[in-house]
């Protein structure tokens, strides 16, 4: 299995407006529906005293293989995912991927 983590971090000010973009944009590109797609966890950050402040935003997605990841990064799924982006001001830096394969 191959676990993608999609970071994005979000200014604090724009927490909740990019929890409803974000949401609605998984839902309409029609992820679930792709050919190797397993399971997909929006994470959003949360703030503790004893820790650094975390503004950063994950999509996590599985996938049965790294092929069908790959190939949904060529679909046309994967295009319309990425309309209509939200505001650069929203965000506090470029977002960033890390690929994983599980360690059976």
């Amino acid at each position: 299995m191959i676990v993608v983590f999609t970071k994005f971090p979000v200014k604090a000010e724009h927490f909740e407006e990019y929890k409803i973009y974000v949401k609605d944009a998984i839902n309409k590109h029609n992820i679930k529906e792709q050919k190797g797609f397993v399971d997909m966890r929006l994470l959003a950050p949360q703030n503790l005293p004893m820790i650094e402040e975390n503004s950063q935003f994950i999509i996590e997605s599985i996938w049965e293989d790294i092929k069908s990841f790959t190939d949904y990064t060529q679909s046309e799924a994967f295009k319309k995912s990425h309309e209509n982006m939200p505001p650069h001001d929203w965000f506090a830096g470029r977002p960033e991927v890390k690929v994983y394969e599980t360690i059976d």
